[in-house]
């Protein structure tokens, strides 16, 4: 991210005087919501999840922090609690900016603002689109659509694609706003439909047509 290589340019100080390294290992929760927002992460290496859940344990994820990611950039301005919380999804390196020492560095380093805000605003046009696809769409156009974006973001250019869910389904479902059992049945519908071929974690695409126009394309 941009974020991220503007941090490379600052002096070893800087970093040692703003953050730390942090290992987590999966499973291992970083914050709960609504604990005191003290610090921000830059994903080393691994991947992080931050969602939120109902009182009735329903988990919804709303976004997976991959290397080169930040999460939990409210907490540099609100002051307050996060708004989500935050589980390492696998053994995870992660660079952690205490926030009062981390706006010390943003006052001296203006192209590190500049790139936090864009972070920020990708990250709330990134939200409202969660939001309206949560809102208006079902599970299946929603499956659909994740499908498509797999296949742009990893440049397959088959007739035939076969994309890898980088997931569990169960962390997919919850991406999707959905629970393991209806992403299931989602899947197998499509199947029947022959629009795709599911063999373990491979999704092969059988009709790409069918797929654009489910997801809306």
């Amino acid at each position: 991210s941009e974020l991220f290589s503007e941090l490379d340019n600052l002096s070893h100080e800087d970093i040692a005087t703003a953050g730390y390294t942090k290992k987590v290992v999966r499973g291992e929760v970083l914050f709960h919501e609504g604990d005191p927002g003290v610090a921000f992460y830059v994903v080393g290496s691994g991947k992080v999840k931050i969602f939120k859940s109902s009182p009735e344990g329903k988990e919804q994820i709303l976004m997976i922090a991959m290397p080169g990611d930040t999460f939990a950039e409210a907490a540099l301005f609100a002051g307050g609690k996060y708004p989500a919380s935050a589980e390492a999804l696998e053994d995870s390196q992660l660079l952690v900016f205490q926030r009062d020492k981390f706006v010390g560095l943003l006052q001296r380093n203006p192209n590190l603002a500049m790139n936090l805000i864009g972070r920020l605003s990708a990250l709330l046009h990134k939200l409202t689109r969660l939001v309206e696809e949560l809102s208006l769409t079902d599970i299946t156009t929603r499956l659909a659509h994740y499908l498509v974006e797999k296949i742009e973001a990893d440049k397959l250019t088959d007739d035939r694609p076969v994309v890898k869910l980088a997931e569990k389904k169960s962390v997919l479902a919850s991406q999707l706003g959905t629970i393991p059992e209806t992403f299931s049945r989602s899947l197998a519908k499509m199947s029947r439909e022959k629009i795709i071929r599911v063999s373990g974690a491979d999704i092969e695409i059988l009709d790409l047509a069918r797929l654009g126009d489910l997801a809306g394309r």
